[in-house]
């Protein structure tokens, strides 16, 4: 797959809502993708969102009731639902530190408690942040790859969840 030059990807990136549901997206175009999208800044490097990947078609019939029929839900190669985790600054955050240099890791690390403890709506704001960032990124990684996609707004939130 030939991947066309970002500020391409920027001018033709659109929203689109009707797509061919006999597209398939293989496992390695989907890894790639995601592969790209992770590359997305986070605060800290915490990696605030999550990604539910839905393929399975009974599902999917589920959560289009749940967005208002939208038919991209169901017609669209793949589903990702992107969830944000307000805690992940609490959850072993050393891990996504693991690979960078000791002296980093040292100031870094430590730190990331006393920045988010205590502080509920930084600690939405940063997540909110960082998914926006991940599913920009996504979108472009998408369209540089030569497919499309949308971003969706338009859904029971209870019910998707």
């Amino acid at each position: 797959m030939n991947a066309m030059d970002t500020f391409e990807a920027i001018r033709q990136r659109r929203s689109v809502k009707h797509y061919d549901p006999q597209h398939v997206l293989s496992d390695a175009q989907l890894d790639d993708l995601l592969g790209h999208a992770i590359l997305a800044p986070t605060s800290f490097n915490l990696q605030h969102w999550r990604f539910v990947v839905v393929r399975d078609p009974q599902v999917r019939q589920q959560l289009r009731a749940a967005a208002w029929n939208q038919a991209q839900v169901t017609d669209a190669s793949v589903l990702i639902v992107l969830c944000a985790d307000l805690r992940a600054w609490e959850k072993q955050p050393e891990r996504y530190w693991r690979d960078a240099p000791a002296a980093a890791r040292a100031a870094l690390v430590p730190m990331i408690a006393p920045f988010y403890a205590g502080n509920e709506t930084l600690q939405r704001d940063e997540a909110m942040r960082s998914v926006g960032l991940v599913a920009a990124t996504l979108m472009l990684a998408t369209k540089a790859s030569g497919l499309d996609s949308s971003p969706m707004i338009g859904f029971d939130a209870q019910r998707v969840a």
